[in-house]
């Protein structure tokens, strides 16, 4: 596999002197496992996001975030920060703020211009007789003359205007503008520290998504997982190098059971490399009537460079790939597939199915004896393909010209 490592290569003589070699890694990971199990069993092994809106993606969703934003400016919220956030924004841009006078907030307030077009503001904040418009922006730009538009809409109201985003930024994208005043979304998440102890769970968590994304929790602190690897970074950067090189040898396997495929199947479908995957290399096998529509199917194999030898796609995998529609679990013909070809796929041992990613019935190719037996994955991808081809080239005839 690589070629300056000794106990890499097949011959019995090196694989001997190979057995001497591997034994202390061995011991080495072994002693490294129980070391990384005890740091995760004592909870201090973190990976993935670190708040909860975070996990559900909405971290950098703008509406999200305007609505948390909406919340805790709001007095009254079970937020637990009373008016603080409120009062150190108008205190932000020099106005009066009456802690006694009611505090109203809206969003997606509409007003319409004289021509009937409608301007929603992201946020209004009134107390007092003190208005606050806010646009807020999380990764998009102003939109042709909007800015200007809230500007004259509220101009009635003699509004202040806020206009909040990563960098403290105007709508002309310079630090400052004559009519809108800049905040970042830093600022917010300074208008809410410290948070008071009886703070809700929802209000730290927005707090703590607001600091990693657009602030800073002050000096960097070393988490365990981070002193494990500084502790072993030398071996561990050993063995990168030696996966770096067994992924290479798998692809450099995966294409030469591409190359040789049956001459009389070759004969009888189209094949080639899909190039616009780069990420995700993969050969089909296919015929020009398998098209309905926007459906394009084909037999595939696919395997994943970056996830090889990894826990979450180790090795390549075989199946039926459909290409073109933008959500396949919702299209009628491509869920009619999946049950018309799921007979045919379980004798092949295709047993996995994930419509919504476009691969309808597939399975893993692995090497049948040991995972350092390359030639024998070259094998089973080269019989899986082959496989795969005998068995549903005809259903799939039928579907398509049915």
């Amino acid at each position: 596999m690589i070629a300056d490592e000794p106990w890499l290569d097949k011959s019995a003589a090196d694989c001997k002197a190979a057995r001497t070699q591997v034994g202390p890694w061995e011991t080495h990971l072994s002693a490294l496992a129980s070391e990384a199990a005890a740091i995760k069993a004592a909870g201090q092994w973190r990976t993935g996001p670190r708040t909860l809106l975070a996990v559900l993606g909405m971290h950098e969703l703008e509406r999200k975030l305007v609505t948390c934003l909406a919340w805790i400016l709001r007095p009254d919220g079970h937020h637990g920060l009373g008016n603080r956030v409120v009062k150190a924004l108008f205190e932000r841009f020099g106005l009066p703020f009456d802690p006694t006078a009611q505090v109203r907030v809206t969003r997606e307030e509409p007003r319409f211009t004289s021509d009937g077009k409608r301007t929603p503001a992201d946020l209004i904040v009134r107390a007092g007789g003190v208005c606050v418009l806010i646009e807020a922006k999380v990764n998009a730009k102003q939109h042709g003359d909007q800015c200007a538009r809230l500007a004259r809409l509220w101009a009635d109201e003699e509004a202040t205007l806020v206009y909040l985003t990563r960098e403290g930024t105007g709508p002309d994208g310079l630090p400052c503008s004559a009519a809108w005043k800049p905040l970042t979304w830093r600022h917010i998440a300074g208008f809410m520290t410290p948070p008071p102890n009886d703070a809700s769970a929802g209000a730290r968590d927005f707090l703590e998504t607001l600091q990693l994304l657009y602030g800073s929790k002050g000096p960097s602190m070393l988490d365990e997982k981070t002193k494990f690897y500084m502790r072993h970074w030398q071996l561990l950067s050993e063995w990168a190098t030696l996966r770096d090189g067994a992924t290479r040898e798998i692809t450099a396997a995966v294409h030469t059971a591409a190359g040789s495929l049956d001459a009389t199947l070759l004969a009888e479908a189209e094949h080639g490399w899909d190039m616009d995957l780069a990420s995700h290399p993969t050969f089909e096998l296919w015929r020009p009537s398998w098209q309905r529509g926007e459906v394009h199917a084909a037999i595939a194999l696919q395997w994943k460079p970056a996830e090889l030898l990894t826990d979450a796609d180790p090795w390549p995998y075989v199946g039926v790939r459909v290409k073109k529609p933008k959500h396949p679990e919702r299209h009628a013909f491509v869920k009619t597939m999946t049950e018309q070809l799921e007979t045919y796929a379980s004798r092949l041992g295709w047993s996995g199915s994930q419509i919504e990613t476009g691969w309808l019935w597939w399975r893993q190719v692995a090497p049948t004896d040991a995972e350092d037996d390359l030639d024998s994955l070259t094998v089973e991808c080269r019989t899986a393909l082959e496989a795969g081809w005998q068995h549903l080239r005809s259903p799939l005839d039928d579907l398509f010209t049915g």
